[in-house]
């Protein structure tokens, strides 16, 4: 669940001149250079599109601020995430591994003095300069005091439905991993699932996720989790062949902060398996990541068979 090494992040600014004029609520342009972590395509089959979250959230908190004059001391949170693929052909993994190149269009929303609170983007992603997908996320800049209130009210709210203390939790049931095999890994300590059981069409499973970074379970690790139900759905569902799919598209809406040391459980619901453009096996999939009967983040999601 590495992200790729951002390389470079080039603006592309919109006029000559110099200084360019201040335009606060005026798109802008820039292109964002990454390499694949080393080894992240060894016995796979693909290049997975979530692979962009993690660099492309870490790109967006530098433009907001160097770009947009978004104080330092604010928090990024994605609150919206897209993505689909435009050519699963060209997501196959290579060796060595390959350039990952995300042109993004930002767009600053809800601007108050001149400084926006929200940034739109726009990505159109290539893998050595072959276009592989497109995207689209909304990030929002909280001031310190209302992140801390909001990640307050949350724990408690989560913590006194799962009958705990403010300061702990059960931690999400201990069991068996899913077969590395139908979700695409090799290693096991890649699998964050356990425990799964289907019941009238429904997939539920445990989630285990790992150490917080600065006491937050990042979205991309929250969308990985995500990523790992749709594969396993669509093999016991469809009969998918597994290390022949990957993701195809994403749409997520966050709802919530997870919490590190609480039970978190994922609900999947399939639909009819279908085909794409090309007439690949396709299967859709809806899913919920859920604490405390609260959904902290929604999806839906396609997979693709590429054999």
């Amino acid at each position: 669940m590495r992200s790729p090494a951002v390389r470079h992040l080039i603006h592309r600014p919109r006029s000559w001149q110099h200084p360019v004029p201040a335009v606060p609520d005026t798109e802008e342009e820039f292109v964002l250079v990454c390499d694949f972590p080393a080894g992240k395509s060894q016995g796979r089959r693909f290049h997975e599109l979530l692979d962009v979250v993690g660099a492309v959230q870490e790109a967006a908190e530098f433009i907001g601020r160097c770009h947009f004059a978004v104080k330092p001391d604010r928090v990024a949170v994605f609150y919206r995430f897209g993505l689909w693929a435009d050519d699963v052909a060209a997501l196959r993994s290579r060796v060595p591994d390959g350039r990952l190149d995300v042109r993004l269009s930002v767009r600053p929303d809800k601007v108050v003095d001149g400084v926006p609170r929200v940034l739109e983007f726009r990505m159109a992603i290539r893998i050595d300069g072959s276009p592989c997908g497109s995207g689209d996320a909304s990030l929002v800049f909280l001031a310190p005091g209302v992140h801390t209130n909001h990640r307050r009210h949350s724990r408690a709210a989560l913590s006194a439905a799962c009958g705990t203390a403010g300061g702990g939790g059960a931690a999400a049931p201990a069991g068996s991993p899913v077969d590395p095999v139908d979700i695409g890994y090799e290693d096991p300590r890649d699998v964050l699932l356990r425990n799964p059981g289907t019941a009238d069409g429904r997939l539920a499973v445990d989630v285990v996720l790992p150490p917080p970074v600065d006491g937050e379970i990042p979205a991309r690790v929250l969308l990985e989790a995500v990523r790992q139900v749709s594969l396993y759905a669509a093999v016991r569902a469809h009969g998918l062949a597994a290390g022949r799919i990957t993701l195809a598209s994403l749409r997520a809406h966050f709802r919530g902060y997870a919490e590190p040391d609480l039970p978190l459980r994922c609900a999947a619901v399939w639909e009819p398996l279908g085909k794409d453009g090309r007439g690949r096996r396709l299967a859709t999939v809806s899913l919920s990541l859920i604490q405390a009967d609260r959904a902290v983040l929604e999806t839906t999601t396609s997979v693709v068979e590429d054999l």
